[in-house]
């Protein structure tokens, strides 16, 4: 992302990270997906190469890299979505 970004200064005073998609419609059908965790600053230059070498765009060099590690993840179907027993999952603490 852009290093003037007001998200990327958040991950970097608060680390903290939540990304949730939407339901499709109002009419009760699909489901929603919730990720959240913490965000840690990429600052390996291999491991820059290696993200940017492999991204489907060419990423400028002033643009900041995040690791988002995932703390916990969340899925809820609604009427015609069926989902794996298990619908939350939390990392080992």
């Amino acid at each position: 992302m852009e290093p003037t970004s007001p998200k990327g200064r958040d991950l970097e005073q608060r680390h903290w990270y939540s990304l949730h998609s939407g339901v499709p419609g109002n009419h009760g059908t699909g489901g929603e997906f919730l990720v959240s965790g913490h965000g840690v600053a990429v600052r390996d230059p291999a491991l820059r190469a290696a993200v940017a070498e492999r991204a489907s765009y060419d990423p400028a060099d002033r643009y900041v890299l995040f690791e988002l590690r995932v703390s916990e993840a969340r899925g809820n179907g609604y009427g015609d979505v069926p989902l794996p027993p298990r619908l939350r999952w939390s990392a080992a603490r």
